[in-house]
């Protein structure tokens, strides 16, 4: 009898590690706090294309991605969730106005990460793919950014590198947590503009940055 409990109390440890070692691979970014921060919004358009703009495709993404990093375990907050920008009403500058609720929403919540979600775009329309720009104050953005470009570049197949953010931009100097700029891709390469305006597209974005942030913390 007493040989049966013992291997029962073996057996329920494995059970146990088992489900726990289970749980922790489906589940990889349990316990992380993630802050999501769509670019522009409201007046602000950001970039945009004739009718597309990037403030709508970038939130889209966003939408997404917050998706995807929950089923993955973690805890999210969004800058934003509709059209609008964050400045605060009649501001004499409303860019700053914007900016500086951007940095009180991720500095208050002291996430693990935050995500800026933007596109890019430039008059020449042959250069595309994601592009990951960093800030250079804290060490651990570089190794973010490494690994998101990495991530971009294989199952999005470009080739782009990584760009660090000069000292003197407002908002990222500002931050105090590790954080990267995401440009998702150019608006401004026509290939990739009908790419971007889809949802199958949109939400391969999304997985993506998860991929990356997963290579990240491992």
């Amino acid at each position: 009898m007493k040989k049966k409990m013992i291997l029962l109390f073996i057996c329920l440890i494995m059970l146990a590690l088992g489900f726990k070692k289970t749980n922790n691979y489906s589940l990889p970014l349990l316990g992380k706090l993630i802050v999501i921060d769509p670019g522009h919004g409201g007046k602000d358009p950001g970039t945009m294309y004739k009718n597309i703009y990037e403030k709508d495709l970038v939130l889209a993404i966003s939408l997404y991605l917050e998706k995807e990093l929950n089923e993955k375990g973690a805890s999210t907050i969004l800058t934003r969730s509709g059209d609008y920008d964050l400045s605060k009403p009649n501001a004499s500058y409303r860019k700053k106005s914007d900016f500086d609720n951007r940095i009180k929403i991720i500095n208050e919540n002291n996430p693990d990460l935050y995500l800026s979600i933007h596109l890019n775009y430039l008059h020449l329309s042959q250069y595309y793919g994601g592009q990951i720009f960093y800030n250079q104050k804290f060490s651990n953005n570089y190794k973010l950014a490494v690994k998101l470009q990495d991530s971009f570049n294989h199952y999005l197949k470009s080739s782009r590198e990584i760009k660090y953010i000069p000292e003197s931009n407002y908002m990222y100097e500002k931050l105090t947590t590790t954080g990267v700029l995401i440009e998702c891709g150019f608006l401004s390469n026509p290939g990739e503009r009908g790419k971007l305006v889809t949802a199958t597209y949109q939400q391969k974005i999304a997985e993506v940055i998860v991929k990356g942030i997963i290579n990240y913390y491992d």
